[in-house]
């Protein structure tokens, strides 16, 4: 791995870590701006180092850190009501990395690709949270219970986010691109 990119990597893993931080405590699973940041490292990272620094995250985090949402550390965290989510951080990460890397960069795509990626971070996270529920705390869970607690108050938030990361990826990526900080497969 180059210099280059350990560094981005490790920029974005600690910019996950800042991102955790700031945070709203409104039930079992606080708003956080880390989503935000996890588009981001997609966007810029790539396919491999974006998933790449969200691993670098989950492991100084797993290593007693506390750099999970509301200063949280340990490998608890992962199989906590919040840890599907942030298995659903690696593959978001991948999704959108793999469009900015083999579409054009557009706003169309790169919206598209972070509402999937956003759908994944979903989807994984509800799984977790009900898994975590059920076999952890030992606590019936129903979807719809779950929808209410872990997806529907965020996804306002989270949709923000996105907008903003949309933005904000695009023109960043672009930079990089042209000052050649940045590999491509693609013409800007």
């Amino acid at each position: 791995m180059q210099i280059r990119s350990m560094a981005l990597t490790s920029l974005f893993a600690a910019l996950l870590a800042v991102s955790s931080q700031i945070s709203i405590p409104i039930g079992p699973v606080p708003v956080v701006m880390q989503v935000m940041m996890v588009l981001l490292a997609g966007m810029v990272l790539g396919s491999r180092l974006g998933p790449a620094s969200v691993a670098v995250w989950v492991l100084l985090g797993v290593f007693g850190l506390p750099v999970f949402a509301q200063g949280k550390a340990g490998a608890a965290v992962l199989i906590g009501p919040t840890g599907g989510y942030i298995v659903g951080y690696f593959f978001c990460t991948y999704i959108v990395g793999y469009v900015a890397e083999h579409f054009e960069l557009t706003y169309k795509y790169t919206a598209l690709s972070m509402l999937a990626g956003l759908a994944v971070i979903y989807g994984a996270g509800l799984a977790g949270f009900m898994l975590s529920f059920q076999y952890v705390l030992h606590k019936a869970m129903t979807l719809d219970r779950a929808l209410n607690l872990a997806v529907l108050p965020f996804l306002p938030f989270d949709l923000i986010k996105t907008a903003a990361a949309v933005y904000v990826g695009v023109r960043v990526r672009r930079a990089l691109l042209k000052t050649g900080l940045l590999g491509s497969r693609q013409p800007v």
